[in-house]
């Protein structure tokens, strides 16, 4: 299995501090759009890959039992601080012994699969874990902007540096083959558009608008 990438587990514990306050488009289109396809999820147990610092964790927990798991020390104690009493596991997703076989409902994935080389080894470690008619939620960059060069980055604010975090772009063909090879169903897919909301909130972010931001996947086991 592959190792984790001390590259982005420095880079997350340098965004941590000022993640949550930092204005990225991607993320707001994913807030604003990816809860709607797991939030029928009541009295399950999930696991939140890449919880970072918690953003989606709250929600998921208010009606199931989640698991948040995350590389970045730093960006689980920011979550750990905004959601105390919850679950949170600092390991590396492929190789972690901390779960047992199909011992999840559902699976979340925001803005991560872009850091692993390979889908499918994600997507069967993922398949491993869900239970018999369980649900994986995913979330990425779409793939119409992965192919144009967008990929995680970030700037510090204090250093005024630029970060590229190590990421891999995956085709919405290379998924879906991923996918089967998982034995993984894709129950549904969407294209999420870059609308009016974006500009109302940052003036520059009207050059989004109609431009294809995330594309998310529901996948059946």
């Amino acid at each position: 299995m592959a190792a984790p990438s001390k590259k982005n587990i420095a880079g997350y514990d340098q965004w941590s501090g000022f993640y949550d306050a930092y204005p990225n488009p991607t993320v707001t289109m994913d807030e604003l759009s990816f809860p709607a396809l797991w939030e029928h999820l009541s009295g399950k147990r999930v696991l939140e890959v890449g919880c970072g610092t918690g953003r989606h964790t709250g929600k998921l927990s208010l009606r199931n039992e989640v698991v948040g798991l995350d590389q970045s020390a730093g960006m689980l104690s920011v979550a750990r601080e905004k959601l105390p009493g919850l679950q949170f596991v600092q390991a590396d997703f492929l190789s972690c012994g901390e779960f047992a076989p199909a011992s999840f409902d559902a699976i979340v994935v925001s803005l991560v699969l872009e850091h692993f080389r390979d889908p499918r080894e994600f997507l069967t470690r993922a398949a491993g874990l869900l239970r018999s008619g369980g649900e994986l939620f995913l979330s990425e960059i779409h793939p119409h902007r992965t192919a144009q060069g967008t990929l995680a980055h970030f700037r510090d604010p204090e250093r005024g540096e630029e970060i590229h975090l190590e990421s891999y772009p995956h085709t919405e063909e290379e998924l879906q083959v991923a996918a089967a090879g998982a034995g993984l169903a894709i129950k549904q897919s969407v294209d999420v558009i870059g609308d009016e909301r974006l500009g109302v909130m940052r003036d520059k972010w009207r050059k989004y608008l109609g431009v294809p931001m995330v594309k998310m996947f529901v996948l059946g086991k």
